[in-house]
């Protein structure tokens, strides 16, 4: 075992409803017990080592070839102080996939208990046993809340893909970096301690694990992408996924939002949590100021009547630079391309001010001229209704 002639005195413990997709748990030490198995599964290997830390591997085979899908697990050994050593197991799995054997269905919160019970038994499989209370009550250091959205009304995945990158993605919550792949197929904006992802599900099905956003494809996942194209072709759905990885973060968006801190991993696994942190990205992001990227108005000309409508007293001047503004903001590359090319001929300090020019056309925007898959994302996050497939009877 992993653990075998360590000298500490305790030991820690990812998910996915559409709802959530990757957690990470703690669990002291002592609530483990480690158990024979004739799964054929690996042996903890030792991957690294040092005077201060160990790391051990656990991990099932090949995901396409095992007939019910498995959690990863990492086995860690670090040095607290003196001769005093901190254990604990990270284990890292999908929730739907677990009672699903794919992560397209959505688990609600009724689900929860049976998730709980399959991980427990999956566990013991692999030669760890922790009971369902303990797995219940384990300490979350990280979740990822994300959604499954049906798109109608004619509009692709890739296409309102496409739309979304006009945003400028680092500018929102210190986004460091950011992907824009594949013709609008996946866009994320990210750092070490949070990310924003939006991608083409269907799509990602079929993509193999180097290319797919989801790199932990299963035999199910595959045939259900094989369903849908045989049965539903046109079907489109955009997922929405918010990465909250480290604890730190997680805690300050909890509390934001009106959560306690430091959870509990059956208080996560909820539909209010993630449903308000997914309301949170995509309001923030979205909605507060970069609306009027989605807006099919009729031409510079109505833009610019919609400019004096909306403010009577502005200068005719500013009214034509806001005009042009909101043109290039739309422009292919949107808000991203034209800081691009502006960041040739201007200081930082002259782009935030043109930043704060482009915030303000959110307020000229008529609403009722914006693309309905706005409203169709908007709708899905507001309802947070499960999609279920016949995937479970396969």
């Amino acid at each position: 075992m992993w653990q075998k002639g360590l000298t500490q005195k305790n030991t820690y413990l990812i998910i996915k409803t559409k709802m959530i997709d990757t957690v990470i748990l703690t669990i002291p030490y002592d609530k483990a017990k480690f158990i024979s198995n004739s799964e054929g599964i690996s042996s903890w290997d030792l991957q690294s080592k040092t005077s201060n830390f160990q790391k051990f591997i656990k991990n099932p085979p090949y995901r396409l070839s095992q007939s019910t899908y498995k959690p990863r697990l990492t086995g860690i050994k670090r040095r607290s102080f003196g001769n005093n050593f901190y254990s604990f197991i990270k284990i890292e799995f999908s929730v739907p996939k677990i009672i699903y054997g794919n992560n397209f269905d959505e688990i609600t919160d009724k689900d929860f208990k049976q998730i709980a019970e399959t991980l427990r038994e999956r566990l013991i499989e692999m030669g760890v046993l922790i009971s369902q209370t303990d797995i219940e009550n384990a300490d979350v250091s990280s979740f990822h809340p994300s959604k499954n959205i049906i798109l109608s009304d004619g509009y692709t995945a890739s296409l309102v893909g496409k739309e979304l990158s006009k945003i400028n993605l680092n500018k929102k919550f210190d986004l460091s970096k950011t992907h824009f792949r594949n013709d609008g197929q996946s866009i994320q904006g990210y750092t070490i301690a949070h990310s924003i992802v939006f991608y083409d599900k269907i799509a990602d099905l079929a993509k193999p694990e180097k290319r797919a956003i989801d790199k932990d494809q299963t035999l199910k996942q595959v045939q259900l992408f094989q369903v849908i194209k045989s049965q539903n072709p046109s079907l489109e759905v955009i997922r929405m996924e918010i990465r909250l990885s480290q604890k730190q973060k997680m805690n300050s968006v909890l509390k934001n939002l009106g959560f306690d801190t430091n959870p509990k991993f059956k208080d996560v696994c909820k539909k209010e949590v993630c449903q308000k942190i997914l309301k949170h990205y995509w309001d923030t992001i979205i909605k507060d100021e970069n609306l009027f990227l989605f807006n099919f108005s009729n031409g510079p000309k109505q833009t610019i009547k919609d400019i004096f409508r909306k403010n009577p007293n502005i200068k005719s001047k500013e009214a034509i630079y806001l005009t042009g503004l909101n043109l290039l903001c739309k422009d292919e590359d949107g808000i991203r391309g034209l800081r691009q090319i502006l960041s040739k001929h201007l200081t930082q300090r002259n782009w935030y001010r043109i930043a704060n020019d482009i915030k303000s056309l959110n307020g000229y925007m008529n609403k009722k001229s914006l693309h309905s898959w706005v409203w169709q994302i908007e709708e899905s996050i507001n309802n947070f209704h499960p999609i279920r497939t016949n995937m479970n009877q396969l």
